[in-house]
């Protein structure tokens, strides 16, 4: 592999950094590595039992496989019972584990959250009742979306702000997770555009990028609550120096993670402060590069939390025909903007207070909309937590689904007519109404499988 000229000279230094080693395991393949998804059926993860090599060892719905499958012809990935996500990142979970293992109901945000692997794995964990995903830049919201709708957790919203608009909401969350956006060297071995484009004036520019979008995550953080800051780089100026940034404002503490030595985790501390780093190296770890430091908030950053809102939308009653597509445990259902919404009932109040400073782009389960012959469904319910398991069922092998998935005509027989939700393996994966024997296609049209001919 030919390194940009200067990278390995600027990460010799780095903790843990062996050059020689680091330069073989460039040589060799990176590993593939899936994170399954405790709110779907444990079907699906039977499907992977012969693919499976062994567990992410710090993520306990994390595994590594044998080798790279075709996912976008998995029906299981589109109905969101796993997500492709690279190992090291994973580390995550070991993260709020050690950091809060008997914690519940709280509140985090994840800052730069596009394309959502770090929010659904938070949003798998039992600490969490609530989970704002925010990405500042438009055009990756679609695909934060997609993956959040296919997650199906209740407790997944969606803002597109910039990180200095959070000042208005206060310090609101119990933890941040900043995954900032980086120099990418980290993942040279996967993202050979992360390569060409490497240097060290983009090294420096994302440093202070970083910086401006840490000073944003430190006022929406409640004191006491926990900022987890993580890159995809190795350089020393976007991760130690960025710990130092923030230890300087004398209103954190770093945080020491507990990690086996069979793990292989290289521990590091900045040079100003000696703030605990951990460091993964591909020749050391079954993943690509990453970093990850913690550090908990001890003060006010004197912005008031706003606990309080009133929401004016307009609540339903549950045992109105809705009650049969809705589980009848913990969901409030109301209308807003003639668009039928599911929420947690805590989450109401949030819900409001978020919309009143941010732009949220998913806030709650969409339902659907309320015609004359009765409820529309929306996509987003069909992939939902929330959904009832009275809802009429449409069960598929592979080879239909995958039609299905890509808004091909599907026959069918022995079955009723009327509206069902398509589901493989115990999944839902959309809706389809079924009439003489064939079904009317709902999936999205912008979600579809591209099939090799098909240019539009």
């Amino acid at each position: 592999m030919n390194f940009p000229r200067g990278f390995i000279d600027s990460i010799s230094d780095c903790a843990g950094f062996s050059r020689a080693d680091f330069i073989a395991a460039h040589e060799q393949q990176s590993v593939n590595s899936i994170r399954f998804n405790p709110l779907k059926p444990t079907e699906g993860n039977h499907h992977f039992s012969e693919e499976m090599l062994q567990q992410v060892p710090w993520c306990k719905n994390g595994v590594y496989l044998k080798e790279r499958p075709k996912y976008t012809l998995d029906p299981l990935l589109h109905a969101g019972a796993y997500y492709v996500q690279e190992a090291s990142s994973m580390f995550i979970h070991h993260v709020v584990e050690q950091l809060l293992p008997n914690q519940t109901e709280l509140k985090v945000l994840d800052l730069c959250a596009a394309p959502g692997g770090k929010s659904s794995l938070l949003a798998s964990m039992d600490q969490f009742d609530f989970v704002l995903s925010n990405e500042i830049i438009g055009s990756r919201v679609p695909v934060l979306y997609e993956n959040t709708v296919k997650w199906g957790s209740a407790k997944m919203y969606i803002s597109n702000n910039d990180p200095a608009d959070f000042l208005g909401v206060g310090e609101l969350f119990d933890v941040v997770m900043v995954d900032a956006p980086c120099s990418g060297s980290g993942l040279f071995r996967k993202d050979e555009g992360a390569m060409k484009e490497w240097n060290i004036d983009m090294v420096n520019f994302c440093s202070l990028r970083q910086q401006r979008i840490l000073q944003a995550a430190t006022q929406a953080l409640k004191p006491g609550g926990y900022l987890i800051y993580s890159t995809c780089s190795y350089s020393t100026s976007e991760n130690e120096g960025n710990l130092d940034f923030l230890m300087d404002a004398g209103i954190f503490s770093s945080l020491s993670i507990e990690t086996p030595v069979e793990w292989k985790v290289v521990e590091s501390h900045s040079s100003k402060h000696a703030a605990y780093g951990y460091r993964f190296y591909p020749d050391k770890i079954m993943g690509e590069g990453f970093f990850c430091g913690v550090l908990q908030k001890n003060d006010s950053s004197n912005v008031s939390y706003m606990s309080e809102h009133t929401s004016n939308v307009k609540t339903l009653n549950t045992r109105t025909e809705l009650a049969s597509w809705i589980k009848p445990e913990g969901a409030l259902i109301f209308e807003e903007d003639e668009v039928i919404y599911a929420v947690r009932e805590n989450h109401l109040s949030l819900r409001g207070l978020l919309k009143s400073h941010l732009r949220l782009r998913k806030s709650g389960v969409k339902v659907g909309a309320v015609m004359k012959k009765g409820l529309v469904p929306d996509h987003e319910l069909a992939l939902s937590e929330l959904l009832s398991s009275e809802v009429k069922r449409l069960v598929l092998n592979k080879i239909d689904a995958i039609s299905y998935l890509r808004k091909e005509d599907i026959a069918v027989q022995d079955c009723h007519e009327g509206l069902h939700l398509v589901s493989y393996l115990g999944c839902g994966i959309g809706w389809a109404k079924v009439v003489s024997g064939r079904i009317k296609n709902n999936y999205p049209m912008s979600w579809r499988i591209m099939m090799r001919n098909d240019h539009k």
